[in-house]
């Protein structure tokens, strides 16, 4: 059983710092950008997404607990309309393979739902097999790809 709770100011620090550095090896890793420049890049993205940190309008922003109230990832969306854009979703190392991220992409679904979100979309690297595999069982489908970057959405039933 999964449960999502807001970031605390203190837990969104640590976000960023991960979220930055993640972003930074992913864009090296699909060779978006150099070893020198992918920090600076993920930053900069990152605080212009974010520029009122916790208290951005219409971003959301949670932790994922597990039944032993462990803390096991993260998962951050913004809103526009009716739309939705999961920016970041991770699922820490040692959680992985066990059916979280099914579920929680399931809580977060539903969230959306009650915010009025009717479509959800996000990105994912191509070499990210795992992750690709993860949004298709939950029956996104592929609308756009370049730059080694898959866009997929889903819409949200009634």
């Amino acid at each position: 059983m999964i449960k999502i709770r807001n970031l605390s100011e203190n837990e969104f620090e640590k976000f960023k710092e991960w979220s930055v550095n993640d972003y930074a090896k992913d864009l090296i890793k699909s060779k978006m950008s150099s070893d020198k420049d992918a920090y600076k890049c993920a930053e900069k993205e990152f605080n212009e997404l974010l520029p009122m940190g916790l208290s951005t309008k219409n971003n959301y922003l949670y932790v994922m607990i597990n039944h032993s109230l462990e803390k096991i990832g993260f998962n951050w969306y913004e809103k526009e309309n009716t739309s939705g854009f999961i920016c970041d979703f991770l699922v820490m190392q040692n959680y992985r393979n066990k059916g979280y991220g099914f579920e929680t992409m399931k809580l977060i679904e539903q969230d959306a739902k009650d915010k009025g979100i009717r479509k959800l979309r996000l990105s994912v690297f191509n070499f990210n097999e795992p992750a690709y595999n993860l949004y298709k069982k939950l029956k996104y489908k592929e609308v756009e790809n370049n730059d080694g970057n898959a866009i997929m959405e889903k819409i949200l039933d009634n």
